[in-house]
């Protein structure tokens, strides 16, 4: 084999090859330059994508709230997601109802109070009882002002018999009416009363103290004197005048008199005796019986209770046709009216 030596191509010497390998080495950086490029666009444009979707979340999370509210059910909201049940936005809904319907029946009540359950008669009380004032009529007390017949063998009949009342002449049994009506006392609190008087006056008297109940007038205890009897009605009167007792019937004479008192008629009222006691001027001085009225000699004193031609009990009496014994002349009887 003959030793010739190998020819190189025409045209590639070795800088041309040299620059061709730059060229390549240059273009296949620069692919990767691109390819680097777009990746890095591919992941911002999805990255974006991904936080308009939370955002797009968000509000439609709030809408649901929103809607739930109102009791309503939102659709479904993203792609691939199962439907939404509102649960927890039902139970509210279901107690303001309920609290709703719980206030209307409050309302109702608070609009249609039961009615107060009044006293209808005070039967059940006894002179001297304390009235349960929550239970009292105050704005129709002219039930509670009451007559009753006197008849032989009844329980007043019983009491009366052989003391305040015996038999006579001049008044019959017939003739006399048994009141229980309630009045106040120094406290100011309704008590029961009771008071014997002719029934020629009843209705008079009646009209007196129930004017003077609704005017809230003190009495301080209202009992037939047969409470306080002693063996005779002259000193059984001074009894019940020591306690302060208001009454009426008492079948004795006049003070100092031989004559039958109006009392004895039962036409005749003394109402607190203790404030208005009897006091004679006979002597030109001033005298009285009972010592619980040494205060109440001298009439200006402005004391309670004390009756004067100002005061209601005086007005009241006299307009029904009583006459006062703090009017007499010799003698002043300050708890005394009466009516012939």
């Amino acid at each position: 084999m003959s030793n010739r030596s190998r020819k190189k191509p025409e045209g590639y010497n070795e800088e041309s090859i040299k620059i061709i390998l730059m060229l390549a080495c240059g273009l296949l950086l620069l692919s990767v330059i691109l390819l680097a490029s777009l990746l890095f666009v591919i992941n911002r444009d999805k990255n974006k994508e991904s936080t308009e979707i939370v955002v797009e979340n968000d509000i439609s999370e709030e809408e649901f709230a929103a809607e739930s509210e109102n009791n309503e059910q939102m659709e479904e909201f993203l792609p691939g997601t199962e439907p939404v049940t509102i649960t927890e936005a039902e139970t509210p809904v279901e107690t303001t109802e309920e609290t709703t319907e719980e206030t209307t029946q409050e309302e109702i009540t608070t609009e249609a109070p039961t009615e107060p359950v009044y006293l209808d008669n005070l039967n059940d009380y006894s002179a001297g009882d304390l009235i349960n004032m929550d239970y009292f009529d105050f704005d129709n007390p002219e039930k509670y002002f009451v007559m009753h017949d006197i008849t032989v063998g009844d329980d007043v009949y019983n009491r009366i018999i052989g003391k305040s009342y015996r038999e006579n002449n001049y008044v019959p049994l017939s003739s006399l009416t048994y009141i229980t009506m309630p009045h106040y006392n120094f406290n100011g609190v309704v008590q029961m009363g009771e008071i014997i008087v002719s029934k020629d006056v009843a209705d008079d008297v009646i009209g007196v103290f129930e004017t003077l109940f609704r005017n809230k007038y003190e009495i301080y205890s209202m009992h037939l004197v047969d409470n306080y009897w002693t063996g005779d009605p002259d000193s059984t009167d001074s009894a019940s005048i020591d306690v302060n007792n208001t009454s009426a019937f008492n079948y004795r004479t006049a003070t100092g008199s031989s004559k039958l008192s109006n009392h004895a008629y039962g036409k005749a009222i003394d109402i607190n005796p203790q404030q208005n006691p009897y006091v004679s001027y006979k002597s030109g001085s001033p005298k009285w019986s009972h010592s619980n009225a040494n205060d109440y000699i001298k009439r200006d004193t402005g004391l309670a209770h004390v009756i004067t031609h100002d005061d209601l009990a005086y007005k009241v009496f006299t307009e029904y046709g009583f006459s006062w014994g703090g009017d007499w002349n010799s003698v002043k009887d300050y708890q005394h009216f009466d009516k012939n």
